[in-house]
């Protein structure tokens, strides 16, 4: 009677290992959608805040309070952006929250799952429109909004990783799990499906806005026509090239028939004036004003 009891569990156990193993490394590992609710991104986006205000030397933020009329123009930014009828977390999100990083050498800015906006001053002085950092900011909050940070660590770390990073506190192998998933958060890469989902929907968000549509071509076209694109090819590189980037980005924007002329710039020049300047360092280590040249994302993470 024992040995048929057994047997029988035998038996279920194998069943739901057959059925429940496969179910469990697709939701946890592979799945192309969170398994989490978007509450949590927020949670994540929390926990990278702090981490970032621990490094005030990789990530020099500058004071609120120092330049209002710089955090007034950017907020505004991303206020109009995030506006968009198409921004679906607008109301849990932490768009209201953007802050500012004096690296001149970056040519960046991110927003962290749950909508923490960051934005490098070496971006903002190389860009010659407010539209195209709208363009950017754009491409940036579509990362967020379709939660691709989210998508990426699930599958790196799986469900219950993720779950152990947003509830376990204190060291230990834990603690350790924690900050290697903090650092990779940062230092995370999209696929070339995800940064083509996030450079439609930088036109689809502005194309309510008083800003161009297509800013995120003028961004690629800058660094094309700078010669800071790289001699990669598509097929070798893990994203599309900027050329063709600005074709899908300007052909999206024709298929919405939205706006692609440039507004008056003026406020666009006086907030660049708001922030500190940039400093070149020449030879003889004699610093001067004048518009240094940033580093790309690509070259900046090959730095480190």
């Amino acid at each position: 009677m024992i040995k048929k009891i057994f047997k029988s569990l035998r038996k279920i156990i194998l069943v739901i290992l057959i059925i429940g193993l496969p179910i469990f490394i697709y939701f946890g590992f592979i799945a192309d959608e969170p398994v989490f609710e978007s509450a949590y991104d927020v949670e994540i986006g929390r926990q990278s805040v702090a981490s970032i205000s621990q490094d005030s030397i990789e990530y020099p933020i500058l004071l609120r309070g120092d330049y209002p009329e710089a955090y007034a123009f950017m907020q505004n930014m991303v206020n109009k952006i995030a506006a968009s009828p198409e921004v679906q977390y607008a109301d849990i999100f932490k768009y209201d929250s953007v802050q500012i990083i004096h690296r001149d050498d970056v040519l960046n800015a991110f927003c962290t799952p749950g909508g923490y906006v960051y934005v490098y001053t070496g971006l903002i002085h190389y860009l010659d429109r407010a539209d195209d950092l709208a363009g950017v900011l754009g491409h940036e909050i579509a990362h967020a909004e379709l939660r691709h940070s989210a998508i990426r660590l699930q599958k790196e770390y799986g469900r219950d990783g993720i779950m152990d990073f947003l509830l376990v506190r204190g060291v230990g192998l834990s603690g350790l799990i924690k900050a290697k998933i903090l650092k990779d958060m940062l230092t995370l890469n999209y696929s070339r499906d995800q940064e083509a989902d996030a450079d439609r929907y930088s036109v689809v968000y502005l194309k309510d806005t008083d800003y161009a549509c297509n800013g995120a071509a003028g961004f690629f076209d800058k660094l094309v026509g700078a010669g800071q694109d790289g001699d990669i090819p598509e097929f070798l590189s893990d994203h599309p090239d900027s050329a063709s980037r600005i074709k899908d980005i300007n052909n999206e924007a024709k298929e919405y028939g939205c706006n692609t002329d440039s507004g008056d710039q003026s406020g666009w020049d006086a907030f660049k004036s708001s922030l500190p300047q940039p400093v070149i360092v020449n030879s003889e280590s004699e610093a001067q004003l004048g518009e240094a040249p940033p580093q790309t994302i690509e070259e900046s993470a090959a730095d480190e």
